[in-house]
């Protein structure tokens, strides 16, 4: 069984017909009121969420551990989850803390202003995470290690050293890249536990402080990394381990909602190393699934099936 840790979160997305500028004034007026052609959008969001929701559809058991509130966001987010089939036996429902939002302004694929309201996704520890549901975990993916506070300070590292000593393949991924920074010296301790440290090129500036993403890749590495995972979006992905550089160009899709890339990328990647797959068919695999769920107007809930992204990649070499 595959086990996603992270936040679980309602994607509010709001299609802008130009970039916002300065607004101002109260009520309904010309100089504060935007009209969009498209309709507010709620969709499956998180780190965790997001993962969870792809890799189920893939076929792989899937569990998820995170946190969402006792509310109408929350009741939906469980209610996508559950009809995906994901075990939900370690979500907590905080009956203090509202469902985490993200409020997403769109002009185009890549522009993007973000209201984020952590919520319940606060309240997510280890202590909540049943420990049949660990015991029976073979692949874990521990996400949202930036902003999952009450896990950072020890609850990842105590999931990724209980699923390593039972003989399972762990991956970190050390995004996104807000709140206070994640540093080299706070992941060194984590890595021995770590088969594949996840991160995209700015992450990777942002834990080591260096100008480019290969400086900061020979740093990971050099601190300690088995494997090192470099998603690039449109460039690709590539896997860094020991002295091998290996690289997979991404495929060439008209992006629609670039919300959920890479965590779309990371389980097709792990659910391609959990098959026994060659690092080269897992980083395209992992592209494949990511180009499918970009390519698709309703993003992350038109998440593709095992058998669409095989017939993606066949027919996309």
């Amino acid at each position: 069984m595959f086990l996603i840790i992270g936040t679980v979160t309602a994607d509010l997305l709001v299609q802008t017909p130009t970039p916002l500028a300065a607004l101002g004034g109260d009520g309904f007026r010309s100089s504060n009121l935007l009209f969009t052609d498209a309709p507010l959008t709620i969709s499956m969001g998180g780190n965790g969420g997001n993962a969870a929701y792809v890799l189920a559809g893939l076929g792989a058991a899937t569990a998820l551990a995170g946190a969402v509130g006792h509310d109408l966001l929350g009741d939906a987010l469980v209610g996508w989850l559950a009809g995906r089939g994901v075990n939900l036996d370690g979500l907590a429902r905080s009956p203090t803390h509202a469902t985490s939002t993200s409020t997403i302004l769109l002009t185009g694929a890549e522009n993007q202003v973000v209201y984020h309201h952590l919520g319940a996704s606060s309240q997510a520890e280890y202590a909540t995470i049943p420990r049949p549901l660990l015991d029976a975990t073979q692949v874990l993916l521990a996400s949202s290690f930036s902003i999952l506070a009450r896990l950072r300070a020890g609850g990842f590292a105590q999931a990724l050293a209980r699923v390593k000593n039972q003989g399972g393949i762990t991956g970190l991924d050390i995004g996104p890249a807000i709140g206070p920074p994640v540093t080299l010296d706070e992941v060194r301790p984590l890595l021995a536990d770590v088969d594949y440290l996840l991160a995209n090129s700015h992450e990777l500036l942002a834990l080591t402080g260096r100008d480019s993403w290969p400086d900061a890749a020979e740093d990971v590495l050099a601190a300690g990394a088995k494997a090192l995972v470099i998603k690039q979006g449109r460039d690709g992905s590539s896997l860094w381990c020991g002295e091998d550089r290996l690289h997979v160009p991404a495929f060439r899709v008209q992006t629609n909602v670039s919300v959920g890339a890479g965590d779309a990328f990371n389980v097709g990647f792990l659910y391609a190393i959990r098959q026994g797959w060659a690092a080269e068919e897992a980083l395209g695999f992992g592209n494949g699934v990511a180009a499918l769920v970009v390519a698709n107007p309703k993003g992350i809930l038109a998440a593709p099936s095992l058998a669409d992204v095989k017939a993606f990649v066949a027919a996309h070499g």
